[in-house]
């Protein structure tokens, strides 16, 4: 692993550190503590210390630095005392964590997550160019990678607009079918959660049969709720999310078997070159 493919590969972790943060916009009965501090060092450290994406953002002119407030602000949302979204408990034992704020975790990450993706491809193209590009295996890392994102993504916020969408329906329930101003509010965190199932579409490079049998579903879904498109005869709502939840769940399922054993072994592997890259350079210094 030359410089190139050592900046490469260390542009992969953060994004699959930064993107790890959705963790957060889920209910879950207890969340790793060990693993919000290593989270929050990875995320911090790597835009302070001389690191390549310090460099890369350094050198980038306005979008590196709008970049860096991205980032920083979701260190501000999420990894710092003054987060409301997660808080560490007294003792450091636990995590409180307050799942009604997904929508805000999926506006900071998910911006970022696309941004480092341009990063990677452009050095992975740059590399190429100088016959610098020594770790073919990337391209199956960073092709996996794209498939388990994609379904990730779609199926945490899956989840977040099946309940703006029946908090909705109470609302006008309770008002007899009329437009109130709560009613309004959750209607507009349902047009922004529809804004970013576009984003999260739009961004995407994964093109397989299998990512379509998940997104076609979900973007009719989305059309019924507004009104653009029936309901299939003989079934509501409920029916209809439960059928696109448990489909977008196995599909999400099958690209993390994939992803997973490949990630694993490329950490494993860029652990082992940042140690040798280290000691030649003691070794220089000497």
């Amino acid at each position: 692993m030359n410089n190139y493919t050592a900046a490469i590969a260390s542009f992969i972790r953060y994004d699959v550190v930064l993107f790890n943060t959705l963790e957060y916009a889920t209910k879950k009965d207890k969340y790793d503590v060990n693993a919000y501090k290593a989270r929050q060092e990875i995320i911090s450290k790597e835009i302070e210390l001389n690191t390549p994406l310090k460099n890369c953002l350094d050198n980038s002119g306005e979008a590196g630095k709008n970049l860096l407030e991205k980032i920083k602000e979701l260190i501000r949302l999420v990894y710092s005392p003054e987060s409301t979204i997660v808080k560490m408990g007294p003792d450091e034992s636990e995590l409180r964590v307050d799942p009604s704020q997904a929508l805000t975790i999926y506006e900071a990450v998910l911006p970022i997550h696309e941004e480092l993706r341009k990063i990677v491809e452009a050095h992975v193209i740059a590399a190429r160019k100088n016959n610098a590009y020594d770790e073919a295996s990337f391209d199956d890392v960073i092709t996996k990678e794209e498939y388990f994102y994609r379904g990730l993504v779609n199926m945490l916020m899956l989840d977040t607009f099946d309940h703006f969408f029946a908090e909705y329906n109470k609302a006008r329930a309770e008002a007899k079918g009329a437009i109130t101003p709560q009613s309004n509010f959750i209607q507009n965190d349902i047009n922004k959660i529809v804004n970013l199932f576009h984003f999260v579409r739009n961004n995407a490079t994964a093109r397989n049969a299998e990512y379509y049998s998940m997104i076609d579903p979900l973007f009719a879904l989305i059309e019924m709720t507004g009104g653009r498109r029936d309901l299939p005869e003989g079934k509501n709502f409920g029916q209809v999310f439960v059928e696109v939840k448990t489909k977008t769940r196995e599909v999400t399922q099958k690209f993390e078997l994939a992803w997973k054993p490949v990630y694993d072994e490329f950490i494993k592997h860029f652990q082992e070159e940042v140690q040798k890259l280290q000691q030649q350079e003691s070794g220089k210094q000497a």
